[in-house]
């Protein structure tokens, strides 16, 4: 069994921050994800997708995120940044490592680790952070035929739609960016969402030019429904406001309806969770959970988000706190030590 005085469950920035926080005072400390570093973004942003936020209040460890056109960083930018953090900062981070079971022990925690190849492995940490994120899983619509292999929650590559017939359901960032993507791409490009109109929060460079389509005809739009029902050759769309339920032919459906918080590792380590959102509870001095030694970090910290409240750029303090919990240094230190070491 391999030891370390604590693992950090999560490679995405602010699990990374975290772990160059312990790091940073010579503490014990490995990352393990389920699939590459920044998975999150490496596996449900497209290809090119341009953050909201800007890049300094993304950057993470006092590294600067330098992007090529002086603007907002896209997934690659980013991506090639926090492997440039994990280089520069020598965080050791195995990746492809799922987490099967984690328990509490008198001496900290025991895990059962399965690598991508399916060989086994186990870990023990006197401490441990989930910085798990709340993007675990997919959300359902409870329909049948939503599991048929045509029937997609992540866009991917644009590029495989040319051609194609394809109907995007939601109304939000990634429904509405997906929409432009392939029309662009060369797709016959079908909206369905709730609301009677594309949200108001979409990002101020996608609606505009996602209403201009639609008011020209050049993507077909539907507002107020909602998939009742999908076949291999159609869909069925059942109106919310009392309309006849509408047959649409095409290829390919792209459900982008979001995704919700997995609470598996928590409730294997009996976390008291909130019953609608499966937000942990903890100490917000400290990270620390109910659960002596274990600490949460991120946008896990909110479980499931209908409005993002909890994201990347107001997460950074997570790190900050545990790193001083942990090793008994102020963040403040910390950070001081940091830049002394740069100097």
């Amino acid at each position: 069994m391999e030891h370390h005085d604590t693992i950090v469950i999560g490679a995405g920035p602010i699990g990374l921050e975290t772990a160059a926080g312990l790091l940073a005072h010579e503490h014990s400390t490995l990352v393990l994800d389920s699939g590459p570093i920044g998975s999150t973004i490496a596996t449900l942003f497209p290809p090119a997708t341009r953050f909201f936020s800007s890049p300094d209040r993304l950057e993470i460890a006092g590294i600067r995120c330098p992007t090529f056109a002086e603007e907002k960083a896209n997934r690659e930018e980013y991506l090639a940044y926090l492997r440039g953090v994990v280089d520069t900062l020598s965080i050791p981070v195995r990746t492809f490592h799922t987490v099967r079971d984690a328990r509490a022990t008198p001496s900290g925690f025991e895990l059962e680790v399965a690598e991508r190849s399916g060989r086994g492995r186990r870990f023990s940490a006197r401490t441990l952070v989930l910085a798990t994120g709340g993007m675990g899983r997919t959300r359902a619509l409870g329909i049948e035929g939503e599991t048929l292999p045509h029937v997609r929650h992540d866009l991917g590559d644009p590029h495989q739609y040319h051609g194609r017939r394809v109907l995007i359901v939601g109304g939000r960032n990634s429904a509405c960016e997906a929409a432009i993507r392939c029309w662009r791409a060369g797709a016959d490009v079908h909206l369905s969402h709730r609301g009677p109109e594309v949200n108001e929060r979409v990002k101020y460079w996608i609606r505009p030019e996602l209403l201009a389509l639609i008011e020209e005809g050049r993507i077909t739009a539907y507002p107020e429904s909602v998939p009742a029902r999908i076949d291999r050759e159609q869909v069925t769309l059942h109106s919310l406001s009392g309309e006849a339920p509408i047959p649409l032919e095409v290829d390919d459906i792209l459900l982008m309806i979001g995704y919700e918080h997995d609470p598996q590792l928590m409730r294997q380590l009996d976390l008291p969770l909130d019953p609608v959102t499966l937000a942990p509870t903890f100490d917000e001095r400290t990270m620390e959970t109910s659960v002596p030694g274990l600490y949460v970090a991120g946008t896990a910290t909110a479980g499931t988000q209908d409005r993002f409240r909890v994201y990347i750029e107001n997460c950074h303090v997570h790190a900050q706190r545990i790193a001083s919990a942990i090793t008994g240094i102020d963040g403040t230190t910390i950070s001081e030590h940091r830049r002394l070491e740069e100097s």
